[in-house]
């Protein structure tokens, strides 16, 4: 566990650096954030600028993401890990090892291979030289994980998951007699959509004016994320909504198209438009092509293999980062529980998702 200093030190102490922090949400607050560890599961632009914030706040990261660097994340766009910078990084550092003796090409490339959670764990240390052998990494494939491995932390924060392994991992949390925050997140072109799930025992204190806080309060109502993503969403309603909202349905499809193309081969338009059709079908849901709701699946198809727009990516993240502080610290109301971004007019709000939708 951290330990704070409670005030004194030099120019690198914990106080100096959090100095507005403590500010702004207390000691004790911040205390709490510096003890904290949250785990991210699959780096996406959107999880990167999480957290970015985050860590820059003093909350440790675990990165979990097996996937092949830099292949998985060319595309991804973050202010502190450009797979273009490492990608010649890398291979500067190649063509020297080449220069300096006659290696095997095998060896060589057994060298070289590396996964996102690898090469990002330099640069996730640069961030904030305070949490210097708190953060770590983990290698292994998230489905070979044990239950238990999820409760260790603070919050989850994940993307790119199937509907399947967002399911399990809820349902691991859910054995936690503390509450966990689980964030599942996903942007795509000029929207983006998050599931945050607080916990069942989470409480907070809600800010009713200047340095004054509620009385202890519990979310209501309460949805788990394996229940949220058991609604079915041809049922679902809002009070300024009379059809699913369409960010809602892209990224529970993207969800699953994702899931049956994790080797990064993506389907022809073609056979994408049939796979959206199956499964717009499969779920009970129209496309009617004269609803402000509908979707331009030609379209989608462009934006499902190139997804992320860094603005959005920002806002977002910036946004979800809070949610976190939120649930670290247990002070403000937090977002219950589904968030939904439209980056073309900057609109972000929250849709309470539940079986009574």
């Amino acid at each position: 566990p951290f330990s704070w200093s409670g005030g004194g030190g030099g120019a690198d102490s914990h106080d100096d650096v959090y100095d507005r922090q403590i500010r702004l949400w207390g000691a004790d607050a911040q205390k709490r954030m510096s003890n904290a560890r949250v785990l991210y599961i699959n780096l996406t632009g959107v999880t990167c600028e999480i957290m970015k914030n985050l860590v820059l706040a003093g909350v440790a990261a675990v990165v979990c993401d097996d996937r092949p660097y830099p292949e998985a994340v060319r595309e991804m766009p973050c202010s502190f890990f450009r797979a273009e910078d490492m990608e010649k990084a890398m291979s500067s550092e190649n063509d020297d090892k080449e220069g300096g003796g006659a290696e095997p090409d095998a060896k060589r490339a057994k060298k070289t291979t590396t996964t996102v959670a690898s090469a990002i764990q330099l640069k996730v240390e640069e961030l904030n030289p305070l949490l210097s052998g708190r953060n770590s990494i983990e290698e292994r494939p998230v489905a070979s994980l044990p239950d238990d491995f999820f409760v260790q932390f603070d919050a989850v924060v994940a993307s790119r998951l199937t509907v399947a392994e967002a399911k399990r991992i809820s349902l691991s949390l859910q054995k936690s007699k503390e509450g966990k925050l689980f964030i599942v997140a996903d942007t795509f072109g000029f929207d983006g959509c998050a599931h945050l799930d607080f916990g069942n025992s989470h409480t907070y204190r809600r800010e009713i004016g200047k340095d004054k806080l509620s009385d202890l309060l519990k979310i209501e109502p309460h949805t788990t994320m394996s229940d949220m993503l058991d609604v079915p969403l041809a049922g679902v309603k809002g009070r300024w909504d009379k059809v699913v909202p369409r960010t809602l349905v892209l990224q529970r499809f993207l969800m699953d198209y994702w899931g049956q193309n994790k080797n990064g081969q993506g389907k022809q338009k073609k056979e994408f438009v049939d796979f959206a059709n199956d499964w717009l079908s499969s779920n009970k849901l129209s496309n009617d092509g004269d609803s402000s709701e509908s979707l331009d699946l030609v379209q989608l198809a462009n934006i499902a293999q190139h997804p992320e727009v860094s603005p959005v990516c920002a806002v977002l993240g910036g946004l979800l980062g809070n949610e976190v502080i939120k649930a670290l610290t247990g002070k403000g109301e937090p977002a219950n529980n589904v968030m939904l971004f439209n980056g073309l007019d900057g609109g972000c709000r929250i849709f309470s998702l539940n079986g009574e939708n």
